[in-house]
């Protein structure tokens, strides 16, 4: 189990090919979204969010390149917490794949109110 205290924000990841590229990963904002999301739009409790997150194999995964970043920025944090809180496939369980209508406004109004870093990922190209 990954220890809670290494769940930080401002990772720095630099790309060996190309010296001045690098990203951020905010990955304690990445993880706090996530279970917001799971409270929200999966209807857990805080403390399940918090256990079905910290149980994951997603959450364990290696933070050491720049690969490692884009598997986890490839997809929306909406989808990696339905995966959480679903399992695989969740859309063909009744769940739906689309953004909640409402979700761009939640997720902004849930960054702010928190506290949380305001991108979860910051490319340095961007």
């Amino acid at each position: 189990m990954i220890d809670r205290k290494n769940i930080v924000d401002g990772i720095l990841i630099e790309d060996v090919r190309y010296p001045d590229k690098y990203v951020i990963f905010n990955f304690y904002t990445w993880v706090e979204l996530l279970k917001g999301i799971i409270v929200n739009y999966a209807k857990k409790s805080e403390n399940e969010a918090e256990h079905l997150i910290m149980n994951d194999p997603l959450i364990h995964m290696p933070i050491n390149n720049f690969r490692d970043v884009d598997f986890f920025s490839h997809e929306l944090e909406y989808h990696w917490a339905m995966l959480i809180a679903y399992g695989p496939e969740y859309w063909t369980k009744g769940i739906s794949a689309r953004l909640p209508e409402d979700y761009m406004q939640w997720e902004e109004n849930y960054i702010k109110e928190h506290k949380l870093a305001e991108d979860c990922f910051v490319y340095s190209d961007e």
